[in-house]
């Protein structure tokens, strides 16, 4: 019996022996075939795997495999031959080395389960290529296990403490061309990965959520509109957070629409950006860059109904408590004239707060009104279509939170001198110079202005400097000038807007003529206007509807003038009413503006005060003007070889026909003002042409 036990022993472990020498010269092949086997049943002998060698240690449970590739021949054939009955994704992978460490390596020969304390995966290189006919279709759990189901066959469990994939490499493809979708250089660390047979979706994308930190250098997306490129992208699922060096993106066109620097998006809530392809975060911050947008213009004149448009498609909708850009230059081109110079803004800096909801493209809306936010910027310019002036805004800075806008200056000037305006026009224009400083709005309903583009404030304050001039031998322009009144031509902007009060600082008005006769220039100007304008809208209401300006300045630097001006905004005729009153100051002093522009000269006399009232419409005004002074004498002039020389008897005729004082020996006179309208002249020529008429009536004898 022993003799017996002896040999079965003998027997038993000669096997063992023969069994261990065995595996070591053959378990590399039995490994190899075992996976092999498992690949080509798990994927329907589709797919077969390809490794050139390999290391086994069984004891430690650490395995090397190198040179891996899996692919399908016969479906890499049908590929080529365009068979769109085919497979609907082709998967071609290579991989330099994959290590197992701490592996259960008698799980791995059984096809049961693939257990580990980590796996490390070497230069992936991963083809996904979509073959088949180009349907749209909602994303399942079935479509998302494909690539799982692919690599892993029939094995029921991964369990891994550690995966780790240095320097891979992911393109997505379609039948034809190069990839669409690039992402080069991925290195990602994966910590207590477990999947078990039940293969559930939410199961395997959890990990993604929590326990995921990838990093890649560069993703390149080509849409066929445009393409874009992400560089230096970190996502880090248990730092909660998405980081990015640069993000570019052009449109069809090759130009730069995006070009976004050091972005960085926390407190993300992985779950929606990994289950529900929304990107819910507490703040996205950004050094900013350049950022292109598209004014859509409408086939008419009418921009109030311009839209602006953003390229882009990446995103569906982001969910964000708060956004900080900083300087980034914004691109404004028009979409239905690509060569016309386009609004470029500059230093432009954004921060929102509380926001709601952010939406791309139209939906842009809601970010800018339901959101507290500011907005600054270096202001930007652009020439006007006639190429007559150049525009320019100042820097500027939009408060939501406090609804008010401030803006540092706008600017209008003219591209040519006036010499060259008077020969570039056939009959008379004026030419104008703007500069409106330190411009603050208050009281802004920013959601109006963003998604009606209504402007409503409570109050804008401002510093206007106006100047006007005219060339008066031009040939005058005899076109009818009725429905051009200020009031008139204000009701006639597209774009609606109501501000409540204006208040005027230290403004300055100044006109310059260059008179026919004397082909001289004379000035009139207003200093230090002060003063406020009520309802300032073209928006029809049911409340207020006159326009009131209530302003005081200094005329010619001689007297303080005080002027009321009320412009019914609901008349059909032109009407307004207009009283103003002057004080004091020496007539000798205007001759500057009155001998080249009347070829007229004061001598002496003194304006003691002027108050007048008006009342007009379309084509008349009437009212009333005391006019006081003492000590008038004045002289008539005329050309005579390019010299301007005094009438003699002309002027002591004048003379002799005015009367030198009002009020005279006690009495004062006060004159009515009638005075027809010349159509084809200016709402302002019709006030002092009636103003005038008035003063001439008070000071003649007969």
């Amino acid at each position: 019996m022993k003799k017996y036990l002896l040999i079965i022993i003998v027997i038993v472990a000669t096997a063992g022996v023969g069994g261990w020498f065995y595996w070591q010269q053959h378990k590399k092949g039995i490994i190899k075939n075992s996976i092999e086997n498992a690949i080509s049943k798990g994927t329907d002998s589709l797919y077969f795997i390809h490794y050139d060698s390999s290391s086994i240690d069984e004891v430690n449970g650490n395995a090397s495999f190198y040179n891996i590739t899996l692919q399908s021949d016969s479906l890499q054939k049908q590929l080529q031959l365009f068979d769109t009955a085919s497979s609907a994704t082709i998967y071609n992978i290579a991989i330099k080395e994959v290590s197992v460490r701490g592996a259960n390596i008698a799980g791995l020969l059984s096809n049961t389960s693939i257990e580990a304390n980590a796996i490390f995966i070497k230069q992936p290189v991963i083809y996904i290529i979509s073959s088949g006919k180009k349907e749209k279709k909602i994303l399942n759990s079935k479509d998302s296990l494909t690539i799982y189901e692919k690599l892993l066959g029939k094995f029921k469990s991964i369990n891994a403490k550690e995966i780790v994939i240095e320097n891979g490499v992911l393109n997505f493809a379609d039948k034809t061309g190069a990839p669409h979708t690039a992402f080069r250089d991925i290195n990602i660390q994966l910590n207590k990965f477990r999947i078990d047979s039940s293969r559930d979706y939410q199961n395997i994308l959890s990990y993604f959520v929590k326990d995921l930190v990838a990093k890649v250098r560069e993703v390149y997306i080509k849409g066929d509109k445009n393409q874009a490129t992400f560089s230096d992208v970190e996502y880090n699922a248990p730092g909660r957070f998405i980081s990015l060096k640069k993000f570019q993106q052009k449109n069809s066109e090759d130009k730069i629409v995006f070009d976004i620097n050091n972005t960085s998006i926390n407190n993300i809530s992985t779950d929606a950006f990994i289950l529900q392809q929304q990107l819910k975060a507490g703040s996205l911050t950004s050094d900013g860059g350049a950022l292109t947008f598209f004014r859509k213009q409408k086939t008419n004149k009418d921009t109030t109904n311009d839209e602006l448009e953003i390229d882009n498609n990446y995103f569906d909708e982001a969910l964000l408590n708060s956004v900080a850009i900083k300087n980034t230059r914004i691109v404004i081109y028009n979409r239905n004239n690509p060569k016309e110079e386009p609004f470029i803004i500059d230093n432009v800096k954004f921060n929102a707060t509380a926001i709601q909801t952010v939406d791309s493209g139209t939906h842009i809306k809601n970010l800018i009104s339901n959101s507290k936010w500011t907005l600054s910027g270096d202001g930007f310019s652009f020439i006007t279509e006639n190429k007559r002036y150049k525009l320019n805004i100042g820097s500027f800075d939009i408060d939501n939170g406090t609804s008010s806008m401030r803006i540092k200056s706008f600017t209008m000037v003219p591209m040519i001198s006036e010499a060259a305006f008077s020969k570039s026009i056939s009959y008379q224009q004026d030419l104008y110079t703007v500069n409106i400083n330190n411009i603050t709005l208050t009281g802004i309903d920013t959601r109006k202005l963003i998604t009606k583009k209504i402007l409503e404030a409570e109050t804008a304050t401002l510093q206007p400097v106006f100047r006007a001039y005219r060339d008066r031998t031009v040939p005058p322009d005899n076109s009818s000038k009725v429905g051009k009144y200020p009031h008139q031509l204000m009701q006639s902007i597209k774009f609606p807007f109501s501000i409540k009060k204006i208040f005027i600082k230290d403004g300055m008005a100044t006109y310059i003529e260059k008179a026919d006769l004397s082909k001289k220039a004379g000035t009139v100007f207003f200093k230090n206007i002060n003063g406020s304008i009520d309802n300032v809208t073209n928006m029809k209401t049911a409340g207020n509807n006159i326009l009131q300006l209530d302003a005081t300045a200094s005329f010619m630097g001689l007297s303080k003038l005080h002027s009321v001006w009320r412009f019914p905004l609901n008349s059909n005729n032109g009407a307004f009413e207009v009283t103003g009153t002057a004080n004091p100051f020496n007539g000798p002093d205007l001759n500057p503006m009155i001998e080249p522009l009347g070829m007229a000269s004061i001598k002496s006399g003194k304006i003691n005060n002027l108050d007048f009232k008006l009342k007009g419409n379309d084509y008349k005004a009437t009212g009333n003007i005391t006019f006081l002074y003492s000590d008038l004498k004045v002289e008539l002039l005329k050309m005579d070889s390019a010299e301007v020389k005094k009438k003699g008897f002309m002027s002591i005729l004048t003379n002799a026909l005015i009367k030198d004082a009002n009020p005279k020996n006690g009495v004062v006179r006060s004159s009515e003002i009638e005075y027809e309208r010349d159509i084809t002249k200016s709402f302002f020529n019709l006030l002092w042409k009636s103003v005038f008429s008035g003063i001439k009536k008070t000071a003649q004898k007969l």
